[in-house]
């Protein structure tokens, strides 16, 4: 018998003052980027997408909500993707956690009080055991994600995620097909995504859209928020383009500084009209750049709004398991802080939350957004200096 066997996750409504703490984020989050009232109240109403979306959390975060867990359960991949962080399709099986493992460590999650788990890859659908794994997070009180390149998303597919109720991320970088497979490595995965969507859409799962923001495919952005708006996406993640994993052979898509402003600026337009919440990643400086744009300065009103909105999310509140059972602070910060397989969990937490990121606490030294920001951790690691903080003006040497 597993330990902790019988212990769940506590349920969205405990205890009652975090679904207050909850309540009042979303409406200081719609007030900061200037969400229309209408538009919002669109997406506050989808109660049950409301619940699944914010489980557990304390705030909003770049990557979504503090806390949550990711496992990228396997490398395979049936795609290509040149900006792929894992380099999917190039992987083998061979010392991927096994189902038996997988389980445990969802058991050893379950007392860390994190109730987000989401099932990434590659490609989870490749994994055989998937569904056996999503019935068991289930069983233990998890709210459930998969985050797919959509291709496999077959009907029946969609059939068995609505079965467990599982939110389903998407990952979708043009509406021009030759953009699309021309990123993702193969011929026709456009046209297999869209189908996979269209699937989604019959069984009125929880649709979250990722983009991937580059050079490439910057025209497709906008284009892709529209197309998520007609079809109900409820959620987005655009993703500032890190050239990190495969992604390092092609730099030059990284956005320069100019390019990075201007998808900032465009992300705040969005979010005003769209019946969807926008969540921008490897871009903590969002928030900041929509309080200074609304010429806000207070440092009691930014510490207060920074209990509600985190910044970057590594060493607060992502749990990234690789496929060996290596723990990062991030899918794009390869600094290994434990391993499941040889560790309890609960100390590998405590290893995350007491990170040092000296190179965020230089560059972020003396700006008055750093509680709501903090920086891209990842960005400053690697030296990614072509988007720079449109905020900081230490950033303007």
């Amino acid at each position: 018998m597993r330990k902790n066997e019988r212990k769940k996750v506590k349920a969205f409504y405990n205890p009652p003052h975090l679904l207050v703490k909850q309540a009042v984020t979303i409406m200081l989050y719609a007030w900061i980027t200037g969400w229309k009232k209408s538009a919002f109240l669109r997406w506050a109403v989808q109660l049950q997408n409301l619940l699944h979306a914010g489980a557990g959390a304390h705030q909003i975060c770049c990557f979504g909500v503090n806390p949550h867990v990711v496992w990228e359960m396997t490398g395979r991949c049936n795609l290509k993707c040149i900006h792929c962080h894992a380099f999917g399709g190039e992987a083998s099986s061979d010392d991927e956690l096994s189902t038996e493992e997988g389980k445990a460590l969802i058991d050893h999650i379950v007392p860390l009080d994190i109730r987000t788990f989401v099932f990434t890859g590659g490609e989870p659908l490749l994994r055989e055991d998937l569904f056996e794994l999503i019935a068991y997070a289930k069983s233990r009180g998890f709210t459930v994600f998969i985050a797919t390149n959509g291709t496999l998303i077959t009907k029946e597919v969609a059939k068995l995620l609505r079965k467990y109720n599982v939110g389903v991320v998407i990952g979708l970088d043009g509406m021009n097909p030759e953009v699309h497979d021309s990123i993702r490595g193969v011929e026709g995965a456009y046209d297999a995504v869209i189908e996979g969507i269209a699937n989604c859409i019959a069984e009125k799962l929880y649709l979250h859209l990722n983009i991937i923001a580059s050079r490439r495919n910057f025209d497709e952005i906008e284009r892709i928020i529209d197309y998520g708006d007609r079809i109900g996406a409820y959620s987005y993640f655009i993703y500032n383009f890190v050239p990190f994993g495969r992604g390092e052979e092609i730099q030059e898509y990284a956005l320069g500084r100019v390019d990075f402003k201007t998808l900032l600026d465009l992300i705040l337009e969005k979010q005003r009209e769209v019946r969807a919440i926008i969540i921008p990643v490897a871009s903590p400086e969002y928030w900041a750049y929509a309080l200074q744009r609304r010429g806000i300065h207070s440092r009691r009103l930014i510490n207060f709004l920074g209990h509600f909105v985190g910044g970057c999310l590594a060493g607060k509140g992502m749990v990234y398991i690789k496929p060996n059972g290596d723990v990062w602070a991030c899918p794009f910060f390869p600094v290994q802080v434990g391993n499941v397989r040889k560790e309890r969990l609960d100390r590998i937490w405590e290893n995350l939350r007491e990170l040092k990121f000296e190179h965020s606490e230089n560059e972020c030294n003396g700006c008055e957004y750093v509680r709501m920001c903090g920086g891209c951790k990842t960005r400053m690691m690697i030296g990614d200096s072509n988007g720079e903080c449109p905020v900081n003006k230490r950033a303007e040497r």
